[in-house]
This record gives structure tokens, C-alpha cells and sequence, in this order.
């Protein structure tokens, strides 16, 4: 049996969106990722939003985002890369669901995020990408379930989560 509600988190680089998309696909159920729940709600870009809101604005419309998805019909739900820091976001994800923390090693990450022009001009011996994997891993750690992605594509990643919430009912079952 599968949880109603996957949420897959993971830093920046840790391509979440295309694993959750796969484990979508497998489970037949809808797709939604909070960054773009925010888009379509805000009727702008992220970085519209950013430049007309800031941070503040931004998160506050993340955590309206988060609600919606874990109240809305069963679904896979990926999310931005800070989403599952947030305690309140956290508290409704597993509360709703399972988190899955789709834990890519910091080089993973730095090659995903650098492929996809993602990491800041202003930082370009990714000093403040490395701290910021540092201090996010304790939060993602309380993930429910944990995978390490290795290089492996997101077809094989969504294979091992598939068999791990399996494995997981099967031993709430027997305790």
C-alpha cells in the first residue's frame, strides 16, 4: 500500500522533480511540485516573485502551497530545495505523508546545479553551496524514508523508494 501523499525533498541538484515525476508515472497518480503550485498560484515566475515579494513572500505562499498539496487528492509532490527545512512545511508533510530525503552527496549536487546554471556568481568556489548542504543535512535526515541516489538515473532511484515504503508497510505490519 502506498502512502496517499509522497513528498520527495532533497537539496538543490538532487534532481527531485524528475525522480518524483518517474514515481508518479509508476504509481499513476498525479505530479505536483511546490515551486510550481507557488508559479500558478502567484500568476508570475519564481523570480518575478523574488523581486516582487523577497524571500518572506515567497515562503509564506511555499507553505500555502505545502497545505494544498497534502490536503488535495492522493499525489507525488516534489519540492523546492529549503521546502522540507521549513519546521511548519516539515510537520504538515509528515503529518500527510512520507517524506522521502533523496540524499545526494555535495558533488552530486554542485554537478546537477552547475549543469543547470544554478549555483551564484558570487560564490564561485561554491563556499556558501557547500556550508548551506552542511547545515541542511540534520533537517533532512528527519526525512521518513532516506535513499542515496549514487549517479544512478531517476528510474532506478524511484525503484528503490517504491521498495522501500514497501518494505516499510510490510514491517508496520508485523510490529
Amino acid at each position: 500500500m502506498i502512502p496517499d501523499k509522497i513528498f520527495v525533498v532533497g537539496f538543490i541538484g538532487s534532481r527531485t522533480r524528475d525522480i518524483a515525476q518517474v514515481l508518479a508515472e509508476r504509481v499513476d497518480r498525479p505530479h505536483f511540485d511546490t515551486d510550481q503550485v507557488v508559479e500558478a498560484a502567484a500568476r508570475m515566475s519564481l523570480a518575478e516573485l523574488f523581486r516582487n515579494e523577497g524571500e518572506s513572500g515567497y515562503r509564506q505562499r511555499e507553505r500555502r502551497a505545502v497545505v494544498s498539496v497534502s490536503t488535495g487528492p492522493p499525489a507525488i509532490i516534489s519540492t523546492g530545495h529549503r521546502t522540507f527545512i521549513d519546521r511548519g512545511n516539515r510537520r504538515t508533510m509528515q503529518q500527510f505523508g512520507v517524506a522521502v530525503f533523496v540524499d545526494s552527496t555535495l558533488e552530486e549536487c554542485l554537478k546537477d546545479a552547475l549543469d543547470h546554471g544554478l549555483l551564484r556568481i558570487d560564490d564561485p568556489n561554491n563556499e556558501r553551496f557547500s556550508t548551506l548542504y552542511e547545515a541542511q543535512r540534520p533537517e533532512y535526515e528527519s526525512a521518513d524514508v532516506i535513499v542515496e541516489p549514487m549517479g544512478r538515473d531517476p528510474e532506478a532511484v524511484a525503484d528503490e523508494i517504491m521498495q522501500r515504503l514497501e518494505d516499510r508497510v510490510w514491517s508496520e505490519k508485523l510490529t
